[in-house]
């Protein structure tokens, strides 16, 4: 597939058909993760490969109760309209966890996201894979870190950048809309 297809083919997919992933998919899913950019190469990233029912269940339940949250602290209601099923669904859940103390040169000018910045891009070419091979993904933020963090026993001094869900599609996935991009010449200028 042409990138510029590939970009506009990935979807957060909701819904997952249990087929299993196979071990030659799940490889170039990581590998495509490794090789994502990062401050001096440090490659701040590790993965945690979930596919015990327990676990996912586990994981599910710590999203559930996030989201509840949010409801009852006012926030929008709409996110209540996301069952989270999908979470026990996929066939294959890939915890991304990062060192922030491997964020480069830029500590030292305070740039305190460099190792967080490249686990997002680790992120987004895992996606990019999994949509390459017909597969769909979510990038999963709805959840406590602290609560994962017990459950998977990461270590403390580790971050958790997010819990992609990664498997068959069940259904077509609809695009969502795009709002045309913010674009400033030369300095950034106030809009109305």
């Amino acid at each position: 597939m042409e990138f510029k297809e590939l970009v506009k083919a990935r979807r957060s997919c909701r819904s997952f058909d249990t087929s299993a992933l196979t071990d030659d998919q799940l490889n170039a899913i990581l590998e495509a993760g490794q090789w994502a950019p990062s401050p001096l190469n440090l490659q701040p990233w590790q993965f945690i490969i979930v596919t015990d029912p327990e676990i996912k269940a586990g994981i599910k339940a710590i999203a559930e109760e996030a989201r509840q949250g949010v409801v009852d602290q006012g926030g929008p209601g709409w996110v209540n309209k996301y069952p989270m099923d999908f979470i026990a669904e996929a066939p294959v859940l890939i915890v991304v966890v990062v060192d922030p103390a491997k964020g480069g040169l830029g500590t030292f000018f305070g740039q305190q996201y460099g190792a967080l910045s490249a686990s997002c891009a680790c992120v987004q070419n895992m996606m990019l894979a999994a949509a390459d091979m017909g597969l769909g993904s979510l990038w999963l933020t709805f959840f406590d870190p602290e609560k994962l963090r017990d459950l998977l026993d990461i270590p403390a001094n580790l971050e958790v950048t997010g819990v992609l869900p990664i498997g068959k599609p069940k259904g077509e996935m609809e695009a969502p809309p795009r709002k045309p991009p913010k674009v400033h010449q030369q300095r950034f200028t106030k809009s109305n």
